[in-house]
């Protein structure tokens, strides 16, 4: 079996990256140890900037929008609550099996093929190109990219020197019944060390979780239980489950000509919030645009990761942003200011405005102080989204 490009992983950094190619005339294997639809533990918040990227709609499968989210703190010396609110919507929400559903089936719609391949033994790297070796088959490309996870084999098969670490979550389901709450979306500091836990509304439950960007943190069952009893009054939690998240992605600087790490694989998720669905959509696009350069140019295919290294520096750029102010600046000294700086007159409508306009952290600590000017993005994902379910819609 021949491609161009072999892609491990057909979760959204891998099926951006397969969409980009094909769309292109690039001959694209994704390769996946399941088929689709398949479960996929996630939060399932996507933000203004992650939609701004998706080169068609999600509406089918976006289940509520938000304007507002409650940010609170719980500390020994007490809890503090703030709504943050400008009207504009800062966020909205999905489940993940039917968003890597349907990027799925727009890659493969477009001519991406797909394989299913339980283990895989061996990768060759070679002047000529990439052998992958896997349940008795052999796959040959020019190029290969890494879109397999935080727990992905690309990187140790390769032995690619990653300085990856990881954090973990913890989530599950409440249904909403005749004594829910309001559905609203919350996230408060302090539930876990350097974390925090979440309620993020879908369309007829809640998915609450907890989340530590320390490795060295263990998350429980009992945690995540007495979080959702205190805030939704219940501690009936279906489906509950771990999953890790890769970080480090702003040290990756990738070595091996052919092949490239994006999303979790390069630990491309921010340890400040730990949102990792932007990025691994961006430098899934950005793995694909790197080889467009390259064949568009007529360089060889062994320039394809030093290329992928000049097309990500903003990427590490603003990961290191969230790095430096999750270890150093935020949870650190969550006791004494922590969220309460965030609802200082200054900070908050920048939060705000930024999150509308669809910035990101480095875009938004960098010009905060001219965030009023910020226009707020309206992506198609989200116009058609309200046209079609506005009781849903902030």
């Amino acid at each position: 079996m021949d491609y161009d490009v072999v892609i491990i992983g057909a979760g959204p950094s891998g099926t951006a990256a397969a969409h980009r190619l094909v769309t292109h005339g690039l001959g694209v294997l994704l390769v996946d140890r399941v088929a689709f639809p398949r479960p996929k533990p996630c939060a399932g918040g996507l933000t203004l900037k992650s939609l701004n990227l998706l080169p068609y709609s999600i509406a089918p499968v976006l289940q509520r929008s938000a304007a507002s989210i409650t940010i609170g703190l719980r500390t020994e010396k007490g809890e503090f609550e703030s709504q943050f609110s400008n009207g504009d919507t800062i966020c909205t929400f999905a489940v993940r099996e039917a968003f890597d559903q349907l990027n799925f089936e727009k890659a493969t719609a477009l001519g991406a093929d797909f394989s299913i391949a339980k283990k895989i033994t061996k990768i060759d790297v070679s002047e000529t190109g990439v052998t992958v070796h896997t349940d008795g088959k052999t796959i040959r490309s020019r190029y290969l990219i890494g879109a397999d996870g935080a727990n992905g084999v690309v990187r140790r098969i390769c032995a690619l020197p990653a300085p990856f670490f990881r954090g973990f979550a913890l989530e599950g389901i409440v249904p909403y019944g005749a004594d829910c709450p309001e559905p609203r979306a919350e996230i408060y500091f302090g539930v876990a060390d350097h974390g925090y836990g979440w309620l993020f509304p879908k369309r007829d439950h809640f998915n609450v979780g907890i989340y530590s960007c320390d490795s060295r943190i263990s998350l429980s069952k009992s945690q995540l239980r007495s979080y959702c009893r205190d805030r939704l009054g219940t501690d009936r939690i279906e489906h509950m489950v771990g999953y890790p998240i890769g970080f480090g992605g702003d040290r990756y600087r990738p070595r091996i000509g052919r092949v490239v790490l994006v999303g979790d694989a390069g630990g491309f998720a921010e340890p400040l919030l730990g949102e990792g669905l932007y990025n691994a959509l961006k430098t899934g696009q950005e793995a694909a645009q790197s080889i467009l350069d390259i064949e568009l140019a007529g360089r060889p295919p062994q320039q394809f990761a030093a290329q992928f290294d000049r097309r990500i520096r903003h990427i590490r750029t603003d990961v290191r942003r969230c790095r430096r102010l999750a270890f150093r600046v935020f949870y650190p000294n969550l006791g004494r200011a922590g969220p309460r700086a965030l609802d200082l007159p200054i900070a908050k409508p920048a939060l705000l405005n930024g999150f509308a306009a669809g910035k990101t952290m480095r875009e938004i600590t960098n010009t905060f102080l001219w965030s009023a000017l910020y226009k707020p993005a309206r992506p198609q994902s989200l116009v058609e989204f309200e046209e079609l379910r506005p009781n849903l819609a902030a």
